[in-house]
C-alpha cells in the first residue's frame, strides 16, 4: 500500500508541474494522507510519516520534516507509545520555532500535552497548553484555542477537579462547533458524561453518554463509537445493570477491534473482565483479565496493570491456586506503588518513561551548555564522569526501581554541582572582603599604634601629646580586640572547625549572665537592660553557641540605641512544638528593608556605626546565623526605621526530647 501511494503521488507531482520539486510534493502528499489513518490504522500513519520524514530530511525540507514529526506523534500516541509521541511532537515544535510558523507552533504545543498527560506529567502538560493558548489567542486560531481548552479540561479531569474540567470541556465544544467542527464533540460529550457520573448525577451522565453515541454514529467514527459504547457499558455497570453493561461492552469490542486502536481497547478488556466477574463467568473473566494485563504491561499503563493483576489474583484464589494468586497480588502492589508516588498520589506516573524523556532533554541542554561555558572545564569533566557512572548503572539495572534510583542520583548530583559552584563564588567573594577587612580595620589601628610608639621612643612628643595619643591608641586597641575575636570566630566557622556540644541548661541563667556582662556598657550609654519575667525553662542546645548569639544581639541593641532607650530579653513558649522563642528587642534607630535584606546575604554583611559612632566588624550577625543553623534554628528580624528592632529565634527544650 505504501509503495502504491508513493508511486501515485509521484506521477501526480509530475503532471501538476507545480513550483515544488517532485520529491517535496510527495512529502506533502504523504503528510496529508498519514493522519487520515490515525484512528483506524495507526501503524499506517507511522509508516507514511516515517517515509515522509526520510525524504524531507534528505532534501533539507524543514516544513515537511515538521509535519512528519507531528504525524509520528499522532501515530505513536494512538499506539500507546507515549514517550515516543512526546519526543516526536517536541522535534516538530523545534522546527516550527525555526520556521517561525505560529499556527503550527501553537497546535504542536497543544498536541504534546496529550502524551505528557498520559505519562502523568501534569506540570509539563499545563505548561505547553498555556503556551499554546497564548500563541493561538494572539493569532486568533480558534481551533487551536478549542483544542488547548479541551486538553486543559483533561488535566483537571485527571486531577479529579470535576467542575473546572466541565467548564473547560464546554468552552472547547462551543468553540469547535462555532467553527463548524463537530467531529470532536462526541469525545468531549463523553468526557463531560464521565465527570457527571463521578458527581453522582446519573441523569445528566446518561444524557451526555447517549448524545456522544448518537453523534459518533452520525459521523460513522469507529473510534468514537467504540468509546461511547464502552462508556455506556461502564455507566450501566455503575448502576449494577450488568446485563445491559455487557451488551454495550461487546458492541464496543466489535467496533474497536476493527480500528486497531490500543488505549481504548485496553480499557475495554479491563471492563469486560470486571463485568464477567460480576455475572460469575470466571473463565471468560480470566481470558479478558489476562489480555488486559498483557496490553497494560506492553503500554506501561500502571492503573490497568494494577487492576488486571488484582482481577487475576482474585480469579486464581477462587480456583484454589494460591501461588499464582500471590504472584499477581504482588504485581498489583508493585503497580500501585508506581501509580501513587509521593509526588502526586492523584497522578498516573510512568517514572521510567518520564525519566527517559527528561534524560534526552538534559543531554541536549548539556551539549548546548558546553558551547557556552568552555572555561568551566573542571565542571564539565565532573558531569561527564557522572554520565559515565549513570551509563554503567543503567547497564546493570535489572528493574524499574533501580532505574528510578539512578534518576534520583543524577538529579541530586546536578544539584550538588550547582551548590558547589555557588559556594565557590561565595568563597571567592568572602576572601576579597576578608582581605579588605584585614587591610583597613586591623592594619590601621596597628600602624597608628606603631607610629605612636616610634614617636614616643624617639622622644618627639611632649607629655600632653603622649597622653592624648596613648588615649586615642587605647581606644583603637579596644575596638580592635572584639574585631579580632569576631574575625577568628568567623574564620573558624568558615573552616568548619566548630563542633556542637549540646547540653541541657537554663536559658534564663544564660540571659542573666549576659545582662550582667553588658550592664556597665549599657549604663555608660544610659540604656536599660531588661529581662522580662518568665518561667524557668530548660533548653537543649550548644550553650556557648546560644550565649554567643544572645551576646551579639544584646551588644547590637546597645550599640544602635540612643541614650534613654532600652534592650529587652524575653523568652516565650512556641505553640505546639515544644520549643521556646528568645526575643531581643531594642528601641534604637531601626533598619530599612534594604538593610534587613543585606543582613542575611552572606557574605555581603552590612557594617554600620552605632549611635555613638561605635565600630563593628559586620561579622556578628553572620556568626549568629551560622550558630543557629548548627542548632537547628534560624534568625528572624522585624524592624521599623527610627523606632527599633526585634530579633528572635527558636531552640529545643528538654521536654521536646
Amino acid at each position: 500500500m505504501l509503495f502504491q501511494i508513493v508511486h501515485i503521488y509521484s506521477v501526480n507531482a509530475i503532471q501538476q508541474g507545480a513550483s515544488l520539486t517532485k520529491d517535496t510534493l510527495i512529502v506533502n502528499k504523504l503528510n496529508e494522507k498519514a493522519p487520515t489513518f490515525w484512528s483506524s490504522k495507526p501503524d499506517s500513519t507511522l509508516r507514511l510519516a516515517k517515509r515522509a520524514l526520510e525524504i524531507s530530511t534528505n532534501l533539507g525540507f524543514m516544513k515537511g520534516q515538521m509535519v512528519a514529526y507531528r504525524n509520528l506523534g499522532i501515530g505513536y500516541y494512538e499506539k500507546g507509545q507515549y514517550t515516543a509521541a512526546a519526543q516526536s511532537y517536541k522535534e516538530a515544535v523545534s522546527l516550527a520555532e525555526i520556521l517561525g510558523n505560529d499556527a503550527y507552533k501553537a497546535q504542536l504545543h497543544s498536541n504534546v500535552s496529550m502524551p505528557y498527560l498520559a505519562l502523568g506529567a501534569h506540570d509539563e502538560a499545563l505548561e505547553n497548553l498555556y503556551t499554546a493558548l497564548e500563541i493561538a489567542e494572539k493569532n486568533d486560531l480558534t481551533n487551536t484555542i478549542a483544542h488547548a481548552n479541551h486538553n486543559i479540561g483533561m488535566v483537571y479531569h485527571y486531577q479529579f477537579k470535576n467542575d473546572e474540567a466541565i467548564a473547560f470541556y464546554e468552552k472547547s465544544r462551543h468553540l469547535y462547533e462555532s467553527n463548524g467542527d463537530t467531529t470532536r464533540s462526541t469525545f468531549i460529550l463523553g468526557n463531560i458524561a464521565h465527570l457527571y457520573l463521578k458527581k453522582s448525577d446519573f441523569k445528566k451522565a446518561k444524557e451526555f453518554y447517549l448524545q456522544s453515541l448518537a453523534l459518533a454514529e452520525k459521523q460513522d467514527n469507529k473510534k468514537a463509537i467504540g468509546n461511547a459504547l464502552q462508556s455506556l457499558g461502564a455507566f450501566f455497570m455503575e448502576q449494577k445493570d450488568t446485563e445491559t453493561a455487557l451488551h454495550y461492552f461487546l458492541r464496543a469490542k466489535e467496533t474497536l477491534e476493527s480500528t486497531g486502536e490500543q488505549t481504548e481497547y485496553l480499557r475495554l478488556m479491563n471492563n469486560l473482565a470486571t463485568c464477567y466477574l460480576e455475572v460469575g463467568d470466571t473463565n471468560t473473566a480470566y481470558t479478558y483479565a489476562a489480555k488486559s494485563n498483557k496490553l497494560a504491561n506492553e503500554q506501561q499503563q500502571f492503573y490497568y496493570i494494577q487492576t488486571s493483576a488484582q482481577q487475576l489474583s482474585d480469579l486464581y484464589e477462587k480456583k484454589g491456586n494460591y501461588r499464582m494468586a500471590m504472584h499477581y497480588l504482588k504485581k498489583a502492589a508493585l503497580a500501585s506503588d508506581s501509580l501513587y508516588s509521593r509526588q502526586n498520589r492523584e497522578e498516573l506516573v510512568r517514572m521510567e518513561e518520564k525519566y527517559k524523556y527528561r534524560k534526552g532533554l538534559e543531554q541536549t541542554s548539556f551539549l548546548h551548555n558546553m558551547q557556552l561555558k568552555r572555561q568551566n572545564q573542571w565542571l564539565y569533566a565532573a558531569i561527564v564522569l557522572v554520565c559515565i557512572l549513570v551509563i554503567i548503572a543503567l547497564l546493570f539495572a535489572s528493574n524499574i526501581r533501580q532505574k528510578r534510583r539512578t534518576n534520583l542520583i543524577l538529579k541530586e548530583t546536578n544539584v550538588f554541582f550547582e551548590e558547589q559552584n555557588a559556594k565557590l563564588e561565595a568563597s571567592n567573594h568572602f576572601k576579597e572582603q576578608l582581605i579588605s577587612l584585614v587591610a583597613h580595620d586591623i592594619r590601621h589601628p596597628i600602624v597608628s599604634l606603631q607610629n605612636v610608639l616610634f614617636l614616643f621612643e624617639n622622644k618627639h612628643l611632649s607629655p600632653i601629646e603622649i597622653q592624648q595619643l596613648m588615649s586615642s591608641s587605647h581606644k583603637d586597641v579596644n575596638n580592635l580586640i572584639p574585631l579580632i575575636d569576631d574575625l577568628l570566630l568567623w574564620v573558624k566557622l568558615q573552616l568548619n572547625y566548630a563542633q556542637l556540644q549540646k547540653i541541657s541548661f537554663s536559658i534564663q541563667e544564660v540571659s542573666q549572665s549576659i545582662v550582667e556582662l553588658y550592664q556597665q556598657k549599657a549604663h555608660h550609654k544610659n540604656i536599660q537592660l531588661i529581662i522580662e519575667p518568665t518561667i524557668n525553662t530548660q533548653v537543649y542546645a550548644d550553650k556557648e553557641a546560644v550565649a554567643t548569639v544572645i551576646r551579639n544581639l544584646v551588644d547590637n541593641g546597645i550599640k544602635f540605641s540612643k541614650p534613654g532607650g532600652s534592650v529587652r530579653i524575653r523568652t516565650t513558649p512556641t505553640a505546639g512544638d515544644g520549643r521556646v522563642t528568645i526575643h531581643i528587642a531594642d528601641t534604637g534607630i531601626g533598619m530599612s528593608a534594604e538593610t534587613i535584606e543585606n543582613l542575611f546575604t552572606t557574605p555581603n554583611y552590612a557594617r554600620r556605626l552605632g549611635t555613638n559612632n561605635e565600630e563593628g566588624s559586620g561579622l556578628g550577625l553572620q556568626i549568629c546565623i551560622h550558630y543557629l543553623q548548627l542548632n537547628n534554628s534560624k534568625l528572624f528580624v522585624k524592624s521599623i526605621l527610627g523606632r527599633g528592632t526585634s530579633f528572635w529565634f527558636e531552640i529545643d527544650t528538654v521536654e521536646q526530647l
